[in-house]
């Protein structure tokens, strides 16, 4: 789930070690990373600056760091994990990016959140989404949110979508050669998916 930093407002955020933040909004707003140093008053180094409802990621921040987020006009929405995302707009956005999984194996999490997973290959695809653990650390959902993501077929054998532990597959699995299938990765409880066949 995004938390919201209302307009002209700001918002402190704590980052984990190895995660990241990703930040979006309409009007203009900034990011800092709030830094220190022994005997000097706590500084704010510039980030980035974020606008057009685009899903700026910072990060990963290794030693973990202080965000600084301050809004403009418009809210801001922002979301913490391993492989953040905003997830209201990844549906409706163009800035999704396509992972190709073109040999039998781990359908990633970040290829998930990423909105597009390809298949070209002769051979036939059995794509293992990620377990409940892997898909909770990679994107902060409620129970009862969700993320749509699509498996765009061009080669000419079958896709399919196969389960992991703590995430199961609902609905018609495989995606057939020169078609595309659109699925709804849904938290049902704390750390438990199941992946909707939604189209």
């Amino acid at each position: 789930m995004s938390t919201i930093v209302f307009s002209q407002g700001d918002a402190t955020i704590t980052v984990p070690a190895a995660e990241s933040i990703a930040v979006a909004s309409y009007a203009e707003a900034q990011a800092f990373e709030i830094v220190g140093f022994p005997n000097f008053p706590d500084q704010s180094d510039l980030l980035g600056t974020f606008e057009n409802n685009a899903i700026t990621v910072f990060g990963p921040f290794a030693a973990g760091a202080t965000i600084q987020i301050q809004a403009g006009a418009t809210e801001v929405l922002y979301n913490v994990g391993v492989a953040p995302t905003i997830p209201g707009l990844t549906g409706g956005r163009l800035d999704v990016s396509a992972t190709a999984v073109n040999v039998t194996g781990a359908v990633s999490a970040a290829a998930i959140l990423g909105g597009i997973v390809t298949s070209t290959t002769a051979a036939g695809v059995a794509g293992t989404v990620p377990t409940g653990t892997v898909m909770a650390a990679a994107v902060d959902l409620a129970v009862g949110e969700g993320v749509e993501w699509s498996v765009i077929n061009t080669g000419p054998n079958t896709f399919t979508v196969t389960a992991a532990t703590a995430h199961t597959v609902t609905g018609a699995a495989a995606v057939a050669t020169a078609t595309s299938g659109r699925f709804l990765t849904v938290q049902t409880a704390a750390g438990v998916f199941v992946s909707y066949r939604v189209g």
